[in-house]
This record gives structure tokens, C-alpha cells and sequence, in this order.
């Protein structure tokens, strides 16, 4: 009977060992690459999480893509012309805005709403949509995506 009680000890022991070292490895090791759950009502006005941009939306969205030239060529969305556009902080950023202008403005019309993205690190979609909102031409709503291109590729929308 002693033998048994030593056994069930030992045996507990090494399970909260066990227990240890894997919560160790998933703290040190597993949580810094997850990514944490977009709450929208969490977020700041004119930001949108993937989750509630696919419920609300689905494919109704005008695309704008303000990550670095060199980030748009190197993978971007592989969308109708009619549905994406980079703009970009800089010089050319007007010409650019031209250039989409007329399909941001009929994009109310047709029920969609315009994202801006750029990396997750970056705070060019931040400002570009600002200039966005700040014409007062566009009436479609004009968010952020939460996440960035990252968000897009997690939800299966980009490849690399």
C-alpha cells in the first residue's frame, strides 16, 4: 500500500513539472507569435477588425493599400483594378488620390465602404484616411483595418 501512495506522489509530481515546462514553453515560446482577438467595440472610431469588416461588408470594400511601393510589389491584394489602389504618403499622393477618386465616390452608391491598410507597424493608413475623410467628397465610410496587411493574410485574403 505504501508503494502505492509513493507511486501516485511521484506521479503527481512530475505531472506538475510537466504542467510547468509547457506552460513555460507556451508563455516564452507560442503567446508572443499569437495574435490578440479584434474587439470592435474596443477599437477607436474609423478602425475596423477583418471579423466585423467580412460580417458587415463581405467583399463590398474599395481596397487602399498605403504600404511602401516596394511592400505593394513585392504581394498585394490580387483584386479588379476597380477595387484596389495604393496611395501613398509622399509627392505622387494626390495624383494617386485622383486616380481613385471617382471609384471612392461611387462606392456609397453601391453599398461598399473603403479600407486603408498598410503594415501593422505602420501609421500611414492612419493618415491617409484622415486625408480621406478630410475631402468631405467621400460618403462611403472610410475605415482602418485593424492588423494591417498581417490581419489580411491571417484571414486568407493575401499571399506571399
Amino acid at each position: 500500500m505504501k508503494d502505492t501512495w509513493t507511486q501516485a506522489l511521484r506521479l503527481g509530481i512530475y505531472m506538475l513539472i510537466l504542467a510547468f515546462v509547457l506552460g513555460w514553453a507556451d508563455r516564452l515560446i507560442f503567446a508572443p507569435r499569437r495574435q490578440p482577438v479584434c474587439v470592435q467595440e474596443e477599437l477607436p472610431a474609423g478602425r475596423i477588425c477583418p471579423e466585423t469588416l467580412a460580417a458587415q461588408y463581405g467583399e463590398r470594400v474599395v481596397w487602399i493599400d498605403a504600404r511602401s511601393q516596394s511592400d505593394f510589389e513585392l504581394n498585394h491584394l490580387m483584386l479588379a483594378e476597380n477595387r484596389m489602389f495604393p496611395i501613398r504618403k509622399g509627392a505622387e499622393m494626390q495624383q494617386q488620390i485622383d486616380a481613385a477618386i471617382a471609384r471612392m465616390l461611387e462606392a456609397a452608391e453601391k453599398n461598399e465602404c473603403i479600407v486603408v491598410f498598410c503594415t501593422a507597424e505602420c501609421t500611414a493608413s492612419e493618415e491617409i484616411a484622415a486625408e480621406l475623410r478630410e475631402l468631405g467628397l467621400i460618403e462611403a465610410p472610410i475605415y482602418t483595418l485593424q492588423g494591417g496587411w498581417d490581419a489580411l493574410k491571417r484571414a486568407g485574403m493575401a499571399a506571399e
